[in-house]
């Protein structure tokens, strides 16, 4: 843990996690950028209003038999809905995320787009225009585009490993494979490969959840 000051308002404040490089700060709204020994603020990020999501930064619980805790949200926006997106960091210092839309939960992480120099993925970002059923080979595995949609961050609170400011628009393609599921994120000419697979809420066996009716 890595205590600091708030710039904007002097509030304390600590990372939880060395992979961290950006949190907001929950007094006033600031974004924090890490970097190296030193903070900086660089504008404010909106509140975000509550949902009826049972959990929040804090929360612990297992995955795969390895514990993890949740260290910062993300929240999506595309032209049907919303979704959460829980920054999550394991008992054996792997981070990744907790996705949580309507009920349903899915853990995955991040992996490599580059093994060796060799691509995993051979595709263009810049240029590809994916289509539902197209198949992708992920390295050895095959899978199947399922969905796309453009995306945008409606906001964001605690630690995160980048930046993901309000308003950051990126295409978001999802893909089944035999294995699991993958994601595929493109924002501008950059892109993020996510491997992973949904989860039982009584798997996970969560502590310090939100009291909600019926949870």
């Amino acid at each position: 843990m890595r205590s600091y000051t708030c710039p904007a308002c002097g509030a304390p404040g600590a990372f939880q996690s060395s992979v961290s490089v950006y949190a907001v700060c929950p007094y006033c709204q600031s974004m924090i950028l890490r970097r190296d020994v030193d903070v900086e603020a660089f504008g404010k990020m909106a509140a975000l209003p509550p949902d009826m999501s049972p959990l929040q930064i804090g929360s612990r619980g297992m995955l795969d038999g390895v514990g993890f805790a949740l260290l910062g949200r993300v929240k999506i926006g595309w032209q049907d809905g919303n979704w959460n997106e829980w920054f999550m960091l394991t008992e054996d210092a792997r981070r990744g995320w907790l996705a949580e839309a309507q009920g349903f939960f899915a853990a995955c992480f991040e992996v490599p787009l580059n093994d060796g120099g060799r691509s995993l993925v051979n595709r263009n970002f810049a240029t590809w225009k994916p289509k539902p059923g197209e198949r992708v080979n992920v390295g050895e595995q095959v899978y199947e585009v399922t969905d796309i949609k453009q995306t945008v961050c409606l906001g964001s609170e605690g630690e995160l490993p980048f930046l993901t400011n309000r308003g950051r628009k990126a295409l978001s393609i999802d893909l089944i494979g035999a294995g699991g599921f993958a994601n595929l994120e493109i924002h501008q000419d950059e892109a993020r490969l996510y491997q992973g697979h949904y989860v039982d809420w009584d798997a996970m066996k969560l502590e310090n959840i939100r009291p909600l009716e019926g949870w």
